[in-house]
């Protein structure tokens, strides 16, 4: 065994989360570069972007496609990015399935689905977005072929596995967790109502949503795609005071704890309110 003794365990531990926090930040940053945002010059967003969408098992162009439809189409039945849990006709057992897949092995189950569900719509995009997503996609065999070539060949799948998929499942997990807060359970008819926020007041909590591009800023962000990631928690106060309510946490621990009840019986969207007065919820 590479690392045998507990003490070598006990130190391991922390270091894999340490590293699933950046591999969740860096997750972030293709948040960002889907919505243009992430750097001013356009091929630098571009660029970093397709790096991070490589290193992740999800092409920029991939996630792009699926992030701009779930904002389109916010917790609707066109949305994407929480299919099949928008859909009241959707059996509770798949709907429980999805989401407990999506906690254990996020980090190599939402890619594919992602993937699957844009391949599925190819023939009808536009030929442009056609090029660049086959043209991720052989990006990303590609790399993918060599590196893992490369570690077969040269016996690294212990440090491998130690150093990168550990904490990447580690990250994929916590990615689908915040996507979960950020939307899940919620059944509001208005954009805010749909989404929980967290706004940090203290000086650790708003550092360390520094350190994820104020993502959970979630509410603003969605009313103003566009804005730039560093001006999120000077806008959120503006955009909370509109008198459109939506739930706001001051702490992500609250945030989860109001999400996971949820977890029991996955649901989003007005959508499912219309159906249990219509009496034709699935079991």
């Amino acid at each position: 065994m590479l690392l045998p003794t507990p003490l070598a365990l006990f130190a391991l531990v922390p270091t894999w989360c340490a590293i699933a926090w950046l591999d969740h930040a860096a997750l972030t940053r293709l948040h960002e570069a889907a919505h243009g945002t992430l750097a001013k010059p356009r091929w630098l967003n571009e660029l970093v972007g397709i790096f991070i969408g490589t290193a992740s098992l999800t092409p920029l162009s991939v996630y792009r496609h699926v992030h701009h439809r779930h904002h389109a189409h916010l917790a609707g039945p066109d949305d994407p990015e929480f299919w099949p849990y928008n859909l009241p006709d959707a059996p509770r057992w798949i709907r429980l399935t999805y989401a407990w897949l999506e906690l254990a092995i996020g980090w190599i189950f939402t890619p594919l689905l992602y993937s699957v569900r844009t391949a599925r719509e190819l023939p009808s995009t536009k030929p442009a977005r056609q090029r660049w997503l086959i043209a991720e996609w052989c990006i990303l065999l590609l790399a993918w072929g060599a590196l893992l070539w490369l570690v077969i060949d040269l016996g690294w799948w212990p440090y491998f596995v130690v150093g990168h998929l550990a904490p990447a499942w580690l990250a994929g997990s916590l990615q689908t967790l915040r996507k979960f807060t950020e939307h899940l359970g919620l059944a509001g008819d208005t954009i805010l109502a749909m989404t929980r926020t967290v706004a940090y007041t203290g000086r650790i909590g708003r550092a360390a949503s520094k350190t994820q591009l104020h993502v959970e800023h979630h509410g603003t962000h969605h009313r103003r795609a566009r804005i730039p990631w560093n001006e999120l928690p000077d806008v959120t106060p503006t955009v909370y005071n509109t008198g459109d309510e939506g739930p706001l946490f001051s702490n992500h621990l609250a945030a989860v704890c109001d999400m996971l009840p949820h977890l029991l019986d996955p649901k989003v969207g007005p959508q499912w309110t219309r159906a249990n007065i219509r009496g034709c919820v699935a079991p």
